[in-house]
């Protein structure tokens, strides 16, 4: 009994520590708390902006929000413009609220202004080692990251979209694309090389022009054999996004684990974390697309204990959840979970990995999850 309540001690007096320590680097991260389920928003509303009504769960919801690609379109042409204008009504209705504007590390899209330009630069255009375009699906072209011009350009967008004070941060996606070993054989090994060199100056090169008081968020980890799985770009970031964690090619109990436990390294290093996870759905699926709104929420509420209990593993300060099954305002991101107003805590432990069984307690909570069955469960404690 003394052992234990020992045990506990150091672990809360080690826990204090390290936050005071990650304290003096997080002055411009959204405030953290663990009184209930931390929850992130990721989305692009389609067709316009939103509604004062949806704007209003939002704030409400969570401190931390990521404006997608094509937020408003098409009625609002460029995503620059639509991202703003949200922005700003998100931080009036929550002053606390940290928004962070997407803009892709790796792919031309033509919802941005800043496609424009990039069109008249056929040098920043990235070829395969045979000269062609490397396009993504035939369609979209990808930056050189290796071309310095190229870089500059990219981050004085990021840096033009920053200035805004309703625009607290810039989303950096698809790291995992450019970091695929398969790229290799396309582009040939010097030039990969050089593209992996290129995305890590393009942090340095952003950071330096945004300041140190602006979030820079990077997709991310996906702990699967031929991706990313170890937390790569650490150097001028401050949060993570951990992508696919139980769905697509992150599937397996060796995935899934990797995942938690990335989360629990980020975190504890000091990063935000951003733990996307899914309801054994996806847009992509067609048969769940195609039930109704009250199907698909009652199919995601079955899912929700083992992604969440998942998250609650591993978590640390300035980890978050988002959970819903895709990345448009429509696909699940306005439904709420009575689990995310449970009182939950502080945790009492460190995660207990034993073979593929995790264990953790909070305050208010206790977690088991199994891995290789999928299954978990989160006991509530009864408050008095």
């Amino acid at each position: 009994m003394k052992l234990a309540f020992l045990h506990k001690s150091l672990f809360l007096i080690g826990l204090m520590m390290s936050q005071v320590a990650l304290a003096q680097n997080d002055k411009h991260y959204p405030e953290f708390s663990w009184d209930k389920v931390p929850v992130a928003f990721h989305f692009g509303k389609k067709g316009d902006l939103l509604t004062k009504s949806e704007a209003k769960f939002i704030a409400e919801h969570s401190n931390f929000t990521v404006l997608e690609k094509a937020h408003g379109f098409p009625k609002y042409k460029h995503s620059e413009e639509s991202i703003a204008a949200d922005a700003k009504v998100l931080k009036d209705l929550n002053p606390d609220m940290k928004v962070v504007f997407y803009w892709n590390a790796f792919l031309d899209y033509s919802m941005y202004k800043a496609h424009e330009d990039y069109q008249t630069k056929s040098e920043w255009w990235l070829k395969t080692k045979t000269g062609e375009l490397d396009l993504k699906d035939g369609k979209l072209k990808r930056y050189d990251l290796s071309n310095l011009e190229l870089r500059d350009w990219w981050s004085d967008i990021a840096k033009d979209n920053l200035d805004n004070e309703n625009v607290d941060g810039v989303f950096f996606d698809a790291l995992v694309q450019v970091t695929n070993p398969g790229n290799k054989k396309l582009w040939g090994a010097e030039k990969y090389d050089a593209i992996q060199q290129g995305l890590k100056d393009l942090i340095k090169e952003t950071r330096a022009k945004i300041g140190d008081d602006k979030l820079i968020v990077y997709n991310g980890i996906r702990s699967t054999p031929v991706r990313n799985s170890e937390n790569d770009f650490p150097d001028f970031t401050d949060a993570i996004m951990i992508e696919h964690f139980g769905y697509f090619n992150s599937k397996t109990k060796e995935s899934m684990l990797k995942d938690i436990q990335e989360m629990e390294k980020a975190g504890k290093s000091g990063k935000i974390v951003v733990f996307k996870t899914w309801p054994e759905n996806a847009w992509v699926n067609k048969k769940f697309m195609a039930k109704s709104e009250k199907e698909k929420e009652k199919i995601s509420k079955e899912h929700l204990t083992f992604a969440l209990a998942s998250f609650l593993a591993g978590a640390q300060k300035h980890s978050y959840i988002s959970y819903n099954w895709g990345y448009r305002l429509s696909m699940g991101s306005l439904l709420w979970y009575p689990e995310f107003d449970k009182p939950l805590g502080k945790p009492l432990n460190e995660m207990q990995v034993n073979g593929w069984i995790l264990t953790r307690n909070y305050e208010h909570a206790s977690i088991w999850v199994d891995l290789e069955n999928k299954k978990a469960t989160i006991d509530w404690k009864k408050q008095s």
